[in-house]
């Protein structure tokens, strides 16, 4: 007679050593993806914030630039010609109309804005308690690099509200006007945007931390200062050094970090120093290096961002053609 199979003897499985092993392996390999996933999310957000900060960086400084070049251009007039301006309006708002000064520094200013060595610019054209300290503040005047109307013809859109050089070739002294006055057959029209550059302790809101490149402009709707329009976050420190002709060759003799009013007038180029921070902090880094932009040193902070120093040299194309 047959004998029944052993239902025992044909059943099969893990034993407890077997399936502790798989619970480990599946564990560490868990684990190194994890390490993996986190490493990866890690170096894609460190690779942001820092293509983030050199972008903010070459913006900031081809911005800066431009504005020094440009700096004193008035249309078919030499820099430095008196305008006369036919609006008026809050202190700011008039200063900004007087051309005579392509150019204005001050330097190492404090949260108000200001510098113990003079040369303070109106309350209006700051930003009270806003202010970067340490850092420099930059004027400039100058009107845009193409006219609007050509001897009587339009080439562009002329807004009413838009403050222009009116200019007539062979007249007097400029008109500063606003746009939508009487255009003659010869007249041109050159849209006057003159700023104050400055670096702000906050870019959107108060208490956010970003530094940022910020600017104060004339206003359109009315004579006064429009509000503050920030262009480049992550700017933590602007520096210049502007470089002085002594000899009248159009060379600089030597740069000056704090130059006097005549100084200014004999300068020929600028040196542009730029610290640069990224947005956000980067888990697991520490900045212990210190910065030197010009004459300033920056001491390490010790925090979690990233910074690079950035710097480049322009000529004052037109502003050296304003000296008395």
């Amino acid at each position: 007679m047959p004998v029944a199979p052993n239902c025992s003897s044909l059943s099969g499985g893990l034993s407890l050593v077997e399936l502790l092993v798989a619970l480990a392996l599946g564990v560490v390999l868990s684990f190194g993806a994890m390490n993996v996933l986190l490493f990866s999310k890690r170096s894609f957000f460190e690779a942001e914030e820092l293509a983030r900060l050199q972008e903010n960086g070459r913006h900031a400084l081809r911005y800066i630039s431009r504005e020094l070049t440009m700096a004193g251009y008035l249309a078919t007039r030499l820099p430095g010609t008196a305008a006369e301006a036919l609006e008026s309006g809050s202190p700011c708002f008039d200063y900004l109309m007087a051309t005579a000064r392509p150019v204005e520094h001050v330097n190492d200013v404090s949260r108000a804005g200001e510098t113990t060595s003079g040369g303070n610019l109106p309350a209006d054209c700051l930003a009270a308690g806003k202010h970067l300290a340490g850092t420099d503040l930059l004027l400039i005047r100058r009107t845009v690099s193409a006219p609007v109307v050509a001897q009587g013809e339009r080439r562009g859109t002329v807004d009413a509200e838009a403050i222009y050089l009116h200019d007539v070739p062979g007249s007097g002294r400029p008109l500063l006007q606003r746009g939508g006055s009487a255009i003659t057959a010869a007249s041109e029209l050159w849209e006057y945007v003159p700023q104050v550059l400055f670096l702000r302790n906050y870019s959107v809101a108060s208490g956010d931390a970003v530094p940022a490149l910020c600017r104060k402009r004339q206003g359109q709707s009315a004579n006064r200062m429009a509000p503050i329009q920030c262009l480049v976050e992550g700017i933590e420190n602007l520096q210049l050094e502007f470089g002085i002709d002594d000899d009248g060759d159009m060379q600089p003799d030597r740069f000056e970090a704090a130059p006097d009013a005549a100084e200014l007038a004999a300068a020929v180029a600028a040196r542009i120093y730029l610290l640069v921070r990224s947005v956000h902090p980067v888990p697991g880094y520490v900045d212990d290096r210190s910065y030197t932009l010009g004459r300033t040193r920056v001491e390490p902070t010790l925090d979690a961002y990233y910074r690079r120093l950035m710097q480049t040299t322009v000529v004052l194309r037109n502003h050296s053609f304003a000296r008395s």
